[in-house]
């Protein structure tokens, strides 16, 4: 059996580019169980969708699979159209969040495809795989969904491996021209960066978050070490720690950071924090062990929103995680989200009033998108106001706000909040040490691209709005 695995969409963007993890996961499973297995990745060389499929119609693969997320359904629609419109027999399996809410949406959608994985699938590929090779009934196959006849099957979902330290770790090695051609990287590192995952789901109940894993485990830190050490020794010096909550068990990730201080590794990493989980001590011990960003999700500067959220986390909190973080001389980053039900212009400007006085060396502002199976999207679709689906055209649904008439209004509140927070003097000098002290001669070249992009949009729309 030979099977392809493909990232279709690409990543790059003006802050890096991360590597396709969750199919190299997959792809270790496969190569333990003696598969023949490939990884493409269109960031790698800059490839096409042609390219890809000139390279699968001499290759000749049993089976060919895709990742979905919600945002990127009508690039994968594009994708499958296009692959089988060459008139082969493919069998094709389609996972990840998306197909993982909506299975039966996807089938429906994708005539093609045969098999949708549901949930964390590195047993269910392999099982699935065996059946087809066998010829054997799918029903055993646990978190898949497939075609039986006119008939769409649902099989119960996964039960999920809670020894995460048997998972095998991802197959970087079908991707090593990538990594050597810096393909995987993040702005303010000069080197490739690469993606570990320490855990798996997350224990809070956020309203607006989607969990493909269900329940929080941890890897032991020594097999985290163990990874590491494997990473170091393709050269790669920078680590993105990509876990929901790095930081939930402080005495975890204590021993974790001491492991690295053991090992002598020279790595640097960034990690993704919650603002209640954070203490100075432990900012100090993680950047003793080397790491030199830490992520916030603070999503909002207003108390009612934070509570609305489920966040279970107080802007008095926000505040102290950012001072702190800055404090100990770590770079502080935060995720913030504007439109969630409730949102009123007076909340926006309290979420601006913090990014102004807080200084997070970084924002990144999102605007509230509904996604499947999240509390806040199944209740905006019980009160009404969830306006659109994700579809295979590219829309992405919204959820309406009594004094938001179109989507874009609210796009414009996003964009006048960052605008005002890049503004600062003390945020520009930040971004600009970022970008020209902490990044290579080909990052330089990429975020240009973005920059020249976006002055260029903007004209445009100064044009078209007759100013």
């Amino acid at each position: 059996m030979k099977i392809v695995l493909i990232y279709p969409y690409e990543k790059k963007c003006y802050s890096g580019c991360n590597p396709p993890i969750s199919l190299l996961y997959l792809a270790a499973s496969l190569l333990k169980n003696n598969y023949e297995v490939k990884v493409i990745d269109i960031d790698e060389d800059n490839q096409s969708f042609y390219d890809i499929i000139t390279f699968l119609k001499g290759y000749s693969p049993d089976l060919i699979g895709i990742p979905m997320f919600s945002n990127t359904m009508h690039l994968a629609y594009r994708f499958v159209d296009l692959l089988f419109s060459q008139k082969q027999e493919w069998q094709l399996v389609i996972g990840g969040p998306h197909p993982s809410a909506r299975a039966q949406d996807v089938l429906t959608k994708f005539d093609k495809c045969n098999f949708v994985l549901r949930g964390e699938s590195e047993d269910s590929i392999v099982n699935l795989v065996k059946c087809m090779e066998s010829n054997d009934d799918f029903s055993t196959v646990y978190g898949l969904s497939y075609r039986s006849g006119n008939e769409i099957i649902h099989n119960p979902d996964v039960v999920l491996n809670n020894k995460i330290d048997d998972i095998p770790f991802p197959a970087r090695e079908l991707l090593d021209s990538a990594y050597k051609s810096n393909t995987y990287w993040r702005i303010g590192h000069k080197k490739t960066t690469d993606i570990i995952i320490t855990s798996r789901g997350c224990p809070h109940k956020c309203n607006f978050c989607f969990k493909v894993a269900k329940t929080f485990r941890c890897r032991s830190p020594e097999n985290i070490i163990e990874e590491l050490i494997q990473i170091r020794s393709k050269g790669i010096k920078s680590v993105h720690i990509m876990d929901d909550l790095f930081t939930s068990n402080k005495s975890r990730c204590f021993k974790i950071l001491n492991l690295i201080n053991e090992q002598k590794l020279g790595m640097e990493f960034k990690v993704r924090a919650r603002v209640d989980l954070i203490s100075e001590e432990l900012l100090i011990g993680l950047k003793n062990a080397g790491v030199k960003s830490v992520v916030y999700g603070i999503e909002s500067g207003a108390q009612e929103m934070l509570d609305l959220m489920n966040k279970k986390t107080t802007v008095e909190m926000n505040y102290n995680a950012i001072a702190l973080t800055k404090k100990v001389g770590l770079q502080c980053y935060a995720d913030v989200l504007i439109g969630y039900p409730g949102e009123t212009p007076k909340t926006i400007l309290e979420t601006e009033q913090l990014l102004l006085k807080a200084k997070p060396t970084a924002v990144n502002i999102s605007i509230m998108y509904p996604f499947p199976n999240t509390a806040s999207c199944n209740q905006a679709e019980k009160e009404g106001t969830l306006i659109n689906e994700w579809n295979i055209n590219g829309a992405q649904p919204w959820i309406k706000l009594p004094w938001i008439n179109e989507k874009k209004e609210l796009e414009q509140y996003r964009k006048d909040v960052l605008r005002r927070y890049l503004l600062n003097p003390i945020v520009i000098f930040n971004v600009i040490r970022l970008i020209l002290i902490k990044s290579n001669f080909q990052q330089l070249r990429i975020i240009t691209k973005y920059f020249l992009y976006y002055i260029v949009k903007f004209k445009k729309i100064r044009a078209n709005s007759g100013f």
